[in-house]
């Protein structure tokens, strides 16, 4: 039932829903908007979650193999991340090639619903969120993950985009490091 409900979510969320966010070169920005018209996927991150840290290599690919063709964001929903720190640290981790989005309040992490890092919510051309859920199944729950994944649900979600297709939901719940709930401004 809670995966209806979250997929029923995905599928009525508009960009037009979705709040400014700061990039780090410290203006707000509507990335939908900015897309004009290409699909896009936002990553949500933490640069101090050890699990977003392991999948740093994992991104990096998702974004050479697809960044061409969306519009790559990374957002760092956390309330005291910095520019200087995002930059740094998708700098070191090889991540760098994707726009980098600062969610110090944790509203953009909300309105897009997704309550974990790393976790993965990709819109449509049409701006509608098409999916929201994990990278893949690597980690299977707290503290317990697979030596590599058997099923590449992202990568999968962004084949089905790019096919016109309906992205399947993920088979399973994001692992991670919760985002905190949004804070008032």
């Amino acid at each position: 039932m809670v995966v209806l409900i979250a997929a029923l979510h995905a599928l009525c969320l508009t960009g037009s829903q979705l709040p400014a966010v700061l990039g780090v070169d410290g203006k707000r920005h509507q990335p939908l908007i900015e897309a004009q018209g290409k699909p896009s996927i936002f990553v949500f991150i933490s640069h101090d979650c050890p699990v977003c840290n392991v999948y740093a290599p994992e991104l990096g690919r998702i974004e050479a193999r697809f960044g061409s063709k969306f519009a790559f964001h990374l957002v760092y929903s956390e309330p005291r991340i910095t520019a200087d720190v995002a930059k740094q640290h998708a700098k070191s981790y090889k991540i760098d090639h994707a726009k980098l989005l600062l969610d110090n309040d944790c509203r953009f992490a909300a309105a897009s619903g997704a309550k974990v890092t790393p976790e993965v919510v990709i819109f449509n051309a049409q701006g509608r969120s098409v999916y929201k859920g994990r990278i893949d199944d690597r980690y299977y729950g707290i503290g317990q993950q697979r030596p590599v994944a058997t099923k590449h649900d992202t990568i999968e979600a962004l084949e089905a985009v790019l096919s016109n297709q309906s992205p399947k939901p993920a088979a399973g719940l994001p692992v991670g490091c919760f985002i905190l709930p949004p804070t008032k401004s």
